[in-house]
């Protein structure tokens, strides 16, 4: 195997880019349940970094959020 058919055979290794730095998303909003839920599985549990595609600083504004959500009644702690 040559060197180079590794790479091609995964797929692209590039790395994902973060979605609300593309978009350049400010702030993270607890009442904006539609933009929060793609990032929260079944059980209710915040999707890690390396999974979700999201940078450190828009992860910890969604957890505030998602943990804000939850304090206000909006979101389920668990299922």
């Amino acid at each position: 195997m040559k060197p180079n058919q590794k790479n091609e055979r995964r797929g692209d290794p590039r790395k994902k880019k973060c979605a609300f730095c593309e978009k350049e998303v400010a702030y993270i909003d607890y009442k904006d349940y539609p933009t929060m839920k793609p990032y929260i599985d079944y059980f209710g549990n915040i999707f890690k970094r390396y999974y979700s595609g999201v940078c450190l600083k828009h992860q910890k504004m969604l957890r505030t959020a998602v943990e804000r959500a939850r304090f206000m009644g909006m979101m389920a702690y668990r299922k």
